[in-house]
């Protein structure tokens, strides 16, 4: 019984990850959220996770975040099972001497 919850708890698990990566001057910040019949593991909005990563006083240039709404086909096959994820990506903070 134990053996047959080891590969969903893994793939829980591993889906609800978030992070960041920076180089010289521009930065990228992502998370996402595994979704199964419209639970969200973690709970917590993606967007809200990969924004929250984003050094102070740096500029945010773009935000991808896949379709999460009831509205679009995709959206909804997503929210049924699938993996949310938000990709943000900037410019970090000249440092000021």
């Amino acid at each position: 019984m134990f053996r047959k919850l080891i590969l969903p708890v893994a793939l829980v698990s591993m889906a609800g990850c978030s992070g960041f990566q920076a180089t010289d001057k521009t930065y990228t910040s992502h998370a996402e959220s595994f979704n199964i019949l419209f639970l969200q593991v973690p709970m917590e909005d993606t967007q809200n996770r990969a924004v929250a990563l984003v050094p102070e006083g740096a500029t945010i240039e773009t935000i991808y975040s896949t379709p999460d709404d009831l509205t679009s086909v995709l959206g909804v096959l997503t929210r049924i099972i699938g993996i949310s994820h938000t990709t943000v990506n900037g410019l970090l903070a000249e440092p000021t001497e």
